[in-house]
């Protein structure tokens, strides 16, 4: 397929610029989405110009303004899903104008809160993931005005939001975590191309299942809490002898496809990075070899949120108590990210306008940028084939193009057509 596609793309038009993609950072303090963008590639965002504010109570759709914002992820279509604890409900922000901002009439709404009449809670969301097809997933972490659940939205009605009845569903709830508010406290989640499901857990009150699970709706009945389908990845007990301990993030490596980044704070306030990969197919990392620490730092004054790792296979780690994002970049290919000078300072806020820094994602502005480098080229067309093919897939994109439900040739006349028009 690659081969023909190459011929097809001979008689496309010259390639153009996309532009840049950035990043978004989620601030609680401002109650406000920054976009970050390294413009002039020099892997720092320094120049002020490189921060811009992508949404907050100044909309002028007048969408709620955020209050806490807990969660955040996107896909490559341009949508970001947002999850709020304070106003308990999770948002929908999309920059359809191409000004880098999503505060225009049309690009914001509140997509499901308290009132929503499939009873589901969001009192405390704390994870967002989108499967194959970009439907959207929600982590809630259980409180006393819901329990743990991972919550699949969908829009049957088509008028935008995910309020009405049948539209929220529980994907992993008590099969898997246990009945009201156990001990699991689930985070941050992704899934990989082939729709598994990775969920870190992390809970005060019960060491014993900190870590990382795999669900997977083996059954295909829409969920995956049934027997065998929440299952642990990795955690206590692991042949490696690494400590687990509490964290928020876990990310796919995407220069080492089935690789996962996670990150957790050791005793002492050490944060660590693990990188965790099923070597054997046994559908966990608990082997020996299967993980390793390839990050940690014990300095006074930093407090690890959140990781993204980007297309170039650098790390970023957002730091919330030194109001920065450090980038760590392997170097001397060891696999690792601990040689002197392999982490530097991707972003501080020493002035502002930025005052909390917490959660990362990418922001999309060209979908036929599949590999979101900012420039349209046979690369991208690579990407796409190979996620089209079931090969791999960059991360927060799918094969499913179209976003019918299903991967086939329509996908990719709807890839080819998005590259024709150069976005």
């Amino acid at each position: 397929m690659r081969t023909a596609l190459a011929v097809l793309t001979s008689c496309l038009p010259a390639f153009t610029a996309a532009g840049q993609p950035g990043i978004l950072l989620a601030d609680r303090n401002i109650d406000a989405l920054w976009r970050l963008v390294d413009a002039d590639g020099n892997n720092q965002i320094a120049d002020p110009s490189e921060v811009s504010l992508f949404f907050d109570g100044t909309n002028a759709a007048g969408t709620l303004a955020p209050q806490n914002p807990t969660a955040l992820n996107s896909w490559f279509d341009g949508r970001v899903v947002m999850g709020d604890q304070v106003n308990r409900c999770v948002y929908v922000l999309r920059d359809l104008d191409g000004d880098g901002n999503a505060q225009g009439v049309g690009e914001s709404l509140v997509a499901a809160d308290a009132s929503n009449l499939s009873g589901a809670s969001f009192a405390f969301p704390v994870g967002v993931a989108f499967d194959s097809a970009g439907v959207a997933y929600v982590v809630n972490a259980g409180n006393a005005l819901g329990a743990d659940a991972v919550y699949r939205l969908v829009d049957l009605n088509g008028d935008g939001d995910f309020n009405d009845e049948g539209e929220i569903t529980a994907y992993v709830g008590e099969g898997g975590f246990g009945p009201g508010n156990g001990p699991f406290s689930p985070q941050e989640a992704f899934f990989d191309p082939s729709n598994t499901m990775f969920i870190r857990n992390s809970s005060s009150s019960g060491v014993a299942v900190h870590g990382v699970y795999r669900a997977v709706d083996l059954n295909h009945n829409g969920k995956a809490d049934d027997p065998g389908e929440f299952t642990l990845f990795f955690g206590p007990g692991n042949a490696s002898g690494l400590s687990t301990s509490a964290g928020f993030a876990v990310e796919p490596d995407p220069l080492r496809p089935g690789s996962i980044y996670m990150l957790l704070i050791a005793t002492g306030g050490v944060d660590v990075v693990y990188r965790l990969t099923d070597l054997n197919g046994d559908g966990d990392a608990m082997d020996s070899g299967e993980s390793v620490e390839v990050w940690r730092t014990g300095e006074t004054g930093f407090t690890s949120i959140d990781l993204l790792a980007l297309a170039d296979g650098s790390l970023l780690v957002s730091d919330n108590s030194g109001k920065r994002v450090a980038r760590l970049e392997d170097l001397d290919d060891d696999g690792l990210f601990s040689t002197t000078g392999e982490r530097t300072d991707y972003f501080v806020s020493v002035t502002g306008p930025v005052g909390d820094v917490r959660q990362l994602t990418p922001v999309y502005v060209c979908r036929a940028d599949f590999n979101q480098d900012g420039f349209l080229d046979f690369f991208d067309l690579d990407a796409f084939v190979g996620c089209f093919e079931g090969v791999a897939c960059p991360p927060r994109a799918g094969g499913d193009f179209d976003g019918d439900g299903f991967s086939d040739f329509f996908d990719l006349d709807a890839y080819l057509a998005a590259f024709d028009l150069g976005c």
